[in-house]
C-alpha cells in the first residue's frame, strides 16, 4: 500500500534521528490556539520470495511534515517544543512499523496471509502511537508548562531510543546479464580490401559477468559489395552485393569508475562472407575463425534499483582487431567497430536488518 502525498519536495521535511525542528518550518495563525503539524507516515512494502514458498516482508517508512501548510499559533518556544514531539512520535511510529515488520520473520502464504498479517502490524503500531499522541495532547492541552513538556520529551527520547533503527539490507546475485543491440561497421585492410567493400549493419548480442569478467557474444549481419571479381566456390562478380557475418566471443575484465565501464578483451572472431540472393545449391561461401582482441567502453546514463533487481541503462562503443581474418587468398586485418544501447540486470535479495 502508498498513501500519496501531492506537495513539492522541497516542501517536505523528512524526520530522521536528531532532527530538529525551526521556526522558520512553519507559517504563524495567531486566528487559532491550535498546533497543525501536517505530518504524515508514508509507507509502502513488498514482498520477497524465500524457500520453500515463504515470503519476507519489506517495508519503507518515513514520517514527513508538509512544512508549507505547517502552522503553529505563536513565535513562542512552548509551541515549538509540542511540535517536535508529534513530529518525533511520528519518526517513533515509523521505526515501530519497521521493528515489527522485521519481527514476523518469513511468512508462509498457506497459514499466515502475508498482506493481511503485514497490514495488522501496520495497525497496531499506527494504534499504539495514536495512543501516545492522545495522552500527550490530554496532558499538554490544558497547559504546555516547563514540567509536563519536559517529561514527555524524557518520555518519548526513551521509546526512541529503545527501538533499533532497521534498514533494508541487499544482497546481489554472482551474476550479471546484459543485451545490447545497434550498428556495426567492419573495415577490410590487406587482400581482403582487394575484392570487398567495407561492411555496415546491424550489431546485437548479450554479455555475461561475474565479479570482474565478462563473457560476450557480439554478432553482426552486414551488407557489403564485390569490389573485384574472383573465383572461389563459384564465380563472384564485381558489383555483386554480399552480406558479411560476425560473431565474436570474447572474455573480458571489468574496468569500472563512476558510470564509466571499461573492458579489454580477447577471443575468438567467426566470419562468414556469401552472397546476398543465393540458392541451396548455391556454394558460394568464405568461413574463417580468427583470434580477435579490442576494447569496449560503457557508459551508463541511468540506473534503478528495487529490492529485486538493480538495472543499468547504456551506451556502448566497442572496438575490436581481428589481426589476420584468415579467409583464404582474401585474407587481411579487419577493424570492426560498433555502437549499441544496452541494459544490464543483477537480481537482488534483500531483507530487513537492525543497525
Amino acid at each position: 500500500m502508498i498513501l500519496d502525498f501531492a506537495f513539492a519536495q522541497s516542501d517536505m521535511l523528512k524526520w530522521h534521528p536528531g532532527i530538529k525542528l525551526k521556526h522558520s518550518d512553519f507559517s504563524v495563525d495567531r486566528s487559532t490556539t491550535q498546533i497543525f503539524t501536517d505530518i504524515i507516515v508514508h509507507y509502502d512494502y513488498s514482498f520477497q520470495p524465500a524457500k520453500s514458498g515463504k515470503y519476507i516482508p519489506l517495508i519503507n517508512v518515513d514520517a514527513i511534515l508538509n512544512k508549507k501548510t505547517a502552522t503553529l499559533p505563536d513565535s513562542s518556544d512552548e509551541s515549538l517544543r509540542y511540535a517536535q514531539l508529534l513530529f518525533d512520535l511520528s519518526g517513533y511510529q515509523s521505526k515501530l512499523i519497521k521493528l515489527k515488520t522485521l519481527e514476523l520473520g518469513e511468512l508462509n502464504e498457506k497459514v499466515t496471509p502475508v498482506k493481511t498479517t503485514l497490514d495488522s502490524v501496520i495497525f497496531e503500531a499506527n494504534n499504539e502511537v495514536s495512543q501516545l499522541k492522545k495522552d500527550m495532547t490530554e496532558r499538554l492541552s490544558k497547559s504546555k508548562d516547563e514540567q509536563g513538556l519536559s517529561e514527555w520529551e524524557t518520555k518519548v527520547a526513551g521509546l526512541l531510543q529503545g527501538t533499533p533503527e532497521i534498514t533494508e539490507e541487499k544482497r546481489l546475485a554472482k551474476w550479471q546479464f546484459g543485451i545490447f543491440a545497434g550498428i556495426g561497421q567492419s573495415y577490410f585492410s590487406g587482400k581482403t580490401s582487394n575484392y570487398f567493400t567495407h561492411a555496415t549493419g546491424l550489431n546485437y548480442g548479450f554479455s555475461i559477468d561475474r565479479k570482474i569478467s565478462r563473457l560476450v557474444m557480439d554478432m553482426n549481419l552486414d551488407f557489403n559489395k564485390i569490389k573485384t571479381g574472383f573465383e572461389e566456390s563459384g564465380y563472384w562478380p564485381a558489383g555483386m552485393k554480399s552480406h558479411f557475418a560476425s560473431i565474436e566471443i570474447t572474455y573480458g575484465v571489468k574496468l569500472l569508475k563512476n558510470k564509466w565501464l571499461t573492458v579489454p578483451f580477447a577471443g575468438l572472431s567467426i566470419n562468414e562472407l556469401s552472397p546476398t540472393r543465393s540458392g541451396r545449391e548455391d556454394k558460394r561461401r568464405l568461413d574463417s575463425y580468427n583470434p580477435v582482441i579490442g576494447m569496449e567502453i560503457n557508459h551508463y546514463f541511468q540506473r534503478t534499483s528495487d529490492s529485486r533487481e538493480n538495472v543499468g541503462y547504456f551506451y556502448r562503443c566497442r572496438f575490436s582487431v581481428n589481426p589476420s581474418n584468415l579467409i583464404k587468398d582474401q585474407g587481411g586485418t579487419q577493424f570492426n567497430l560498433k555502437l549499441d544501447i544496452g541494459i544490464d540486470v543483477v537480481r537482488a535479495k534483500s531483507r530487513l536488518v537492525k543497525k
